[in-house]
């Protein structure tokens, strides 16, 4: 994750934390600018804080989210599945006798 701001004094030392911890730091360009990578390790799924220290203090929310992925395990199991209940459909119908003349009025 890089953290990208501007307002800060030109040259400055940029201190960015999370949660009130250090996680980067960087030099503020001529226009005050800033670019820098942010370690954040392993956090649970929510809303942080994130503030970039540079004499003013400047925040931002950083929102954790959990992003999930079907294996290709999980969806071949599905396609066979999907198979077997289309063939049990199949031979189910033709273990019934066909409806008596009396059946279908």
């Amino acid at each position: 994750m890089t953290a990208i701001g501007e307002g800060c004094p030109a040259g400055s030392n940029v201190a960015l934390t999370l949660q009130g911890q250090p996680v980067g730091h960087t030099v503020a360009d001529g226009a005050g600018g800033f670019q820098a990578p942010v370690a954040v390790g392993s956090v649970d799924v929510g809303r942080y804080q994130v503030a970039a220290n540079c004499g003013p203090i400047l925040l931002a929310s950083l929102d954790v989210v959990q992003a999930s992925q079907v294996s290709t395990d999980t969806s071949t199991v599905t396609v066979i599945v999907f198979f077997l209940l289309i063939g049990m459909l199949i031979y189910r119908r033709r273990l019934l006798p066909p409806p008596s003349p009396r059946e279908r009025s």
